[in-house]
C-alpha cells in the first residue's frame, strides 16, 4: 500500500458471513455489525490518510475465499458504503429543503409581528410597550431555527457522508489469521 494507509482490521469467524446474502438484507449491504466495526475504525484514524480495509478469517476459510470471492467481498463493501453515503447525501438535501421552507415561513412571520409591534405606539403606556418588545423578539426567535438548519444542521450528515466515501475508496483484502493462532 503506497501512501501511509491506516488499516482497518476486522476479524471474521467465518469469511461466507460477507460472501452470502443476508436472508432479509438488500444485496450489496453488510452485516450490521461489521459495517459499524468498520466505521468506528475509521472514525479514529486520521482524516488525510487513505484507508485499507482487512478481513481476517480462518486459514480454511481463506482458502475457500479464492480471487473472485476477494472481489466480490471488496464490492459487497463498497456499494454497501456507497448506499450509505448517497443517504446522508439525500439527508443534506432534505435539510436544505426544510430549511428553504422554514425561513419562508420565519420572514412571514417576522413580517407580520413586526408590522403588528410597529401599529403599537411608543407612547402607548408600559403594558403595550411591553406587548411591542415581545412581538420584537417573537418575530426574531421565529428565525431561529432556519438559521439552525442553513448553518449547522447537515454538518454532521456531511461528516457521515465524507466518512462512507472514504469507505468506499478503501482497498479491500482478505488474509488469514497468523499461524499462531492455528489450533493443532
Amino acid at each position: 500500500m503506497d501512501k501511509a494507509c491506516h488499516v482497518l482490521c476486522v476479524s471474521l469467524d467465518c469469511i461466507r458471513s460477507l460472501t452470502a446474502p443476508d436472508g432479509d438484507a438488500p444485496r450489496g449491504t453488510l452485516p450490521a455489525g461489521i459495517a459499524e466495526e468498520l466505521l468506528a475504525q475509521a472514525r479514529a484514524a486520521d482524516e488525510r490518510a487513505p484507508l485499507a480495509i482487512r478481513f481476517v478469517a480462518p486459514d480454511a476459510d481463506v482458502a475457500f475465499a479464492d480471487a473472485a470471492c476477494a472481489d466480490a467481498i471488496a464490492t459487497r463493501v463498497h456499494t454497501h458504503f456507497a448506499r450509505v453515503a448517497q443517504r446522508h447525501a439525500l439527508q443534506i438535501r432534505d435539510i436544505f429543503r426544510f430549511a428553504r421552507v422554514s425561513t419562508a415561513v420565519g420572514l412571514l412571520c417576522v413580517v407580520v409581528l413586526l408590522a403588528c409591534s410597529q401599529a403599537i405606539p411608543e407612547d402607548a403606556g408600559k403594558l403595550l410597550n411591553g406587548v411591542r418588545e415581545s412581538l420584537n423578539i417573537f418575530a426574531w426567535v421565529a428565525m431561529w431555527r432556519p438559521a439552525e438548519l442553513w448553518l449547522y444542521a447537515h454538518l454532521p450528515e456531511r461528516h457521515w457522508r465524507r466518512l462512507a466515501l472514504r469507505l468506499v475508496q478503501a482497498r479491500v483484502s482478505v488474509e488469514s489469521t497468523p499461524a499462531a493462532s492455528v489450533r493443532p
